[in-house]
């Protein structure tokens, strides 16, 4: 595993990217789209796998496949040239390749070379999702199992990368998508509703259905020696392969379990859940016969102390994934609370592995210092990152559901959160705790928020069509706005304070006056099609609308008249910014490209900046205009050097 980081030592170059006296860390360079010159953030976790040495670790995101040293626990490389949104990675036995299971349209897998990180093959085009890889033993077939009409199982030549077989077998819905492959390739387990099917991968045939009262399974495993199938959901559950009965029942978790894995020598699982808790079970097969298996302790719930004190420091959130090292001695956690986190198995010590991966971004700008970059996350995670020294700060905010809406204030201390019910949550950043809770009149999800410039009132939209606003000083509701019929898709104050634009689901843009709490204006067009942003002008007096059409239209803020259309497709528009001083716009679609556009002219001034990973949520302007930073839903920020620098 040494030479991959020799290999690549030669060829990382510590470049200057925000500022010329700052060095930025290699890594925010690394496979970069085109004509972008620095990420941040790493994308939202999917899968984590240990090498069979237990040297690397490979964690899959939405954007590629990173590789850690696992020693160091610094980043070794980022594969991305070819795989986008990776769901899935295994190494193979023997250590010399990994395969990753991801949406590329050349195929579904790839097989990589470890020591050279180059692609050795691609496989499985036109076969639907991968949701699970597993190696043969002695590393010679891999094996993919997915989800489509029915369970998908195939088998590849390693060498080659030719199917050796496969079969479909047919199910009305796989709910959830809870599958597994026995580690001999010989069963094949996945699950619909109540039941859970074991299929003979040699005939194609069902081995067994498993029928319960409840949901059984939302995550599956079988054991090493492929003779126990366990389900997790309000309950584990071990199955016997072969005769379909249960073995045992394994209760303790509050929380659905959404992830199970064995030591390699089968003698434990860990089990992990939506609450964050990861539990460990001593499992011991004989045999037929399962001994009773014992709870060896959680190593996430402070709340729940064990006679063993088995008790360590608790995630966030949800449980994305879990493995074990070679040896059983080490677990490795993947959360959607942004972090990777190594666990001592028998000490219980952990260690922080990597952090900052993120859901899609929500929130986006500058504080008022002019050089520290605010992003608020889906997941309900604020980062602050100073553009001059490339540092970054990740602050979880404790929030129980996902923030499908997240503004801050001008110094970045006071975070608002708009979610599912009908509050919205005022956080603040020093205190680490919420200090604040408008109880709206919302109906349906709050997803669109915002502070005014001064910070002294906040809007929140909702998809019910509602608009309210607050006092933010003395938490009191100012007014609710009633225009819309369906959900707000755009919601925005000009940059004055005085106007809020609103866009609800359809052709409906409406301007408020927020001074005089009455008047509005609605903004009409002919062959207008549905608003997917809006963005004031810099001096107030025009805002633009994108639409799903491609089209972006101009308006005068004063009379509600339209004044131009940008002459150009500009996809399904998603995110709208102007530059400081208005002579560029930028403009983000659904596809993850980003145009600029000289507000003069209303025309493009340079080609589309090549992309995203999905729909860009956000975009702002560096103070000066001469960078231009886009918020992903892949979860990541990326920056763009603007080639008409503004001031010029």
């Amino acid at each position: 595993m040494k030479k991959l980081g020799l290999f690549f030592g030669a060829f990382l170059i510590i470049a200057s990217i925000l500022s010329s006296d700052s060095l930025a860390q290699a890594y925010t360079h690394w496979n970069l789209p085109e004509g972008a010159i620095a990420r941040l953030g790493k994308g939202s976790i999917n899968d984590v796998k240990f090498s069979r040495d237990g040297d690397l670790l490979a964690v899959a995101t939405n954007i590629g496949v990173w590789l850690y040293d696992v020693p160091t626990g610094e980043e070794i490389l980022l594969l991305n040239k070819k795989p986008k949104n990776v769901e899935i990675v295994a190494f193979s036995p023997g250590g010399k390749t990994f395969a990753t299971g991801s949406w590329a349209r050349e195929g579904r897998i790839q097989l990589w070379d470890i020591d050279t990180a180059t692609q050795i093959s691609t496989m499985g085009k036109g076969i639907g999702a991968v949701d699970v890889l597993a190696f043969s033993e002695d590393g010679e077939t891999l094996a993919s199992v997915g989800s489509g009409k029915g369970t998908r199982f195939h088998v590849w030549d390693a060498g080659t990368g030719n199917e050796v077989s496969h079969f479909i077998g047919q199910q009305v819905s796989i709910k959830g998508r809870a599958l597994a492959v026995s580690p001999n390739h010989r069963f094949v387990a996945s699950t619909n509703r109540n039941k859970i099917f074991i299929w003979n991968t040699g005939t194609g045939n069902l081995q067994h259905i498993i029928e319960g009262r409840e949901e059984l399974a939302s995550a599956l495993v079988f054991s090493p020696d492929s003779k126990t199938l366990v389900s997790g959901h309000a309950t584990i559950r071990l199955w016997n392969v072969e005769t379909g009965n249960q073995m045992s029942r394994l209760d303790g978790h509050t929380r659905i379990v959404n992830a199970l894995t064995f030591s390699r020598d089968g003698k434990t699982l860990a089990s992990g859940d939506s609450g964050g808790d990861i539990r460990l079970w001593n499992i011991g097969v004989g045999g037929d016969q399962l001994t009773l298996p014992r709870l060896l302790g959680t190593i996430t719930d402070k709340s729940k102390p064990l006679p063993d004190k088995r008790v360590f420091t608790e995630h966030k959130r949800p449980i994305k994934a879990l493995d074990f090292n070679a040896d059983g001695t080490t677990l490795v956690s993947a959360s959607r609370d942004n972090t990777i986190r190594l666990w001592d198995v028998e000490t219980g010590n952990s260690r922080l592995m990597t952090a900052g991966h993120t859901e899609q971004i929500v929130a986006l700008g500058f504080l008022k210092d002019g050089k520290t970059l605010a992003s608020g996350s889906f997941d309900s995670t604020m980062r602050l990152w100073n553009t001059e020294t490339q540092d970054q700060q990740l602050i979880p905010i404790k929030h129980r559901s996902f923030a499908f809406s997240l503004a801050f204030s001008q110094d970045g201390k006071t975070v608002a959160i708009g979610s599912a019910g009908n509050n919205v949550k005022l956080w603040n950043a020093d205190t680490e705790d919420f200090f604040a809770t408008f109880k709206t009149a919302h109906k349906g999800f709050i997803d669109k928020i915002a502070f005014s410039p001064n910070d002294e009132i906040l809007v929140s939209g909702s998809r019910g069509g509602t608009i309210e606003l607050w006092n933010v000083l003395n938490h009191e509701r100012i007014a609710i706005l009633k225009g819309h019929t369906d959900e707000i898709i755009a919601l925005t104050f000009s940059p004055d304070g005085k106007t809020i634009a609103s866009a609800g689901k359809g052709e409906t843009i409406v301007l408020w006056d927020i001074i005089n709490l009455g008047p509005k204006t609605a903004l009409l067009a002919k062959h207008i099609t549905e608003t997917g942003a809006l963005t004031f002008s810099p001096d107030g007096k025009t805002i633009v609308s994108g639409h799903s059409d491609g089209s972006i239209y101009s308006w005068n803020v004063a009379t509600g008249k339209q004044l131009s259309i940008f002459e150009g497709d500009a996809g399904n528009v998603t995110a709208l910014a102007f530059s400081r001083d208005g002579k560029i716009l930028a403009n983000g679609s659904t596809d993850g490209f980003i145009q600029l556009w000289d507000t003069g002219t209303r025309t493009l001034i340079q080609g589309t900046l090549h992309r995203h990973v999905g729909p860009v949520n956000k975009l702002t302007f560096s103070p000066d205009g001469t960078m231009l930073f886009s918020g992903g839903s892949d979860g990541t920020i990326l920056v763009w050097e603007t080639l008409k620098k503004t001031g010029n």
